[in-house]
């Protein structure tokens, strides 16, 4: 199958997306790419935890960052969504790589907010994926205020609420939990809130990778150290899921809402040669079982075309 094929192959499954849907595809041997929608603006929901992650080896190089430096816990670094650090103890002290780790394996937000304090904000992670040449990648908040712009958007009652008076909210009061899980409503709320922040192209975010699989973007020791994180990820039902057995893919999920952004991003290696692939998705209204479906086929196009 020839690259022409594989591009139009993947332009009807994208075409078959109730939403709008990015891809870009990197061969990081020879340079050749091929997109659909590529250089579109996509929210990256979780998948800006990569650049956060590569950013912040970044500094570990330049010997701003200790990776054995301990960061304590408090009742107010809790975040909502996805994670397990809400759940640990106040006072629990993980050293930055345990964070970094947990950022990327089970798209901790607490964690990712954290490192986001060590390296100095959204703003230093844009700054850094602009110096590697990355235009289109841009951070504007922490997860906390992209959450919190969101909750407002549903429901004003939300401005200036932490972790804990959120919850305590939606225990509280029927009708304010109610319009928390109005589908359309949070439809409405993640498009105004996510219209031209904390957004990405699909080839930026491929780029990135090819970078990470090169050992451009740092050092070759913490690209390695990169590579390895990625490849643990916990939350493979997308890139990797039809992939063959014992394939390697290192790789970060993004979701925001109810599958209204779906995204997936990551290096598949078909045999020792990593192919960067992103498919990042906005404005998504099927069941976000079916994109996942739909980033798999992807997933397996790539693998299929590559290793022919």
């Amino acid at each position: 199958m020839g690259i022409r094929m594989l591009r139009r192959r993947i332009a009807s499954i994208v075409d078959w997306v109730d939403g709008q849907m990015g891809v870009a595809i990197q061969d990081v041997t020879t340079g050749i790419e091929i997109g659909i929608s590529a250089d579109d603006l996509f929210p990256m929901a979780s998948v800006c935890k990569t650049p956060i992650l590569v950013e912040a080896y970044r500094r570990v190089d330049a010997g701003r960052l200790a990776l054995e430096e301990r960061i304590e816990i408090t009742r107010e670094t809790r975040v909502a969504g996805s994670g397990l650090l809400n759940f640990f103890e106040v006072g629990l002290r993980p050293c930055l790589r345990d964070l970094l780790l947990l950022m990327i394996v089970v798209s901790d937000n607490s964690a990712t907010d954290l490192v986001l304090a060590a390296v100095d904000g959204p703003q230093s992670v844009t700054a850094a994926m602009h110096g590697l040449g990355l235009e289109n990648i841009r951070l504007d908040r922490t997860i906390h205020q992209l959450l919190h712009d969101i909750h407002v958007a549903i429901d004003p009652a939300a401005e200036g609420l932490d972790f804990h008076q959120l919850k305590s909210l939606i225990d509280a009061d029927a009708g304010f939990a109610a319009r928390f899980r109005d589908s359309e409503r949070a439809f409405e709320a993640i498009q105004q809130v996510t219209e031209d922040r904390d957004v990405a192209s699909p080839r930026d975010i491929a780029r990135l990778y090819a970078q990470i699989a090169r050992g451009e973007c740092a050092s070759p020791e913490s690209c390695e150290a990169i590579l390895q994180t990625l490849e643990r990820q916990q939350l493979r039902g997308r890139l990797p899921r039809n992939l063959p057995p014992n394939t390697r893919c290192c790789h970060k999920t993004g979701t925001l809402g109810n599958g209204n952004v779906v995204n997936d991003s990551g290096l598949i290696y078909v045999s020792d040669r990593p192919i960067a692939v992103a498919v990042l998705s906005k404005g998504v209204k099927q069941d976000p079982a079916d994109t996942n479906t739909a980033i798999a086929r992807i997933g397996r196009m790539v693998y299929d075309h590559f290793s022919a």
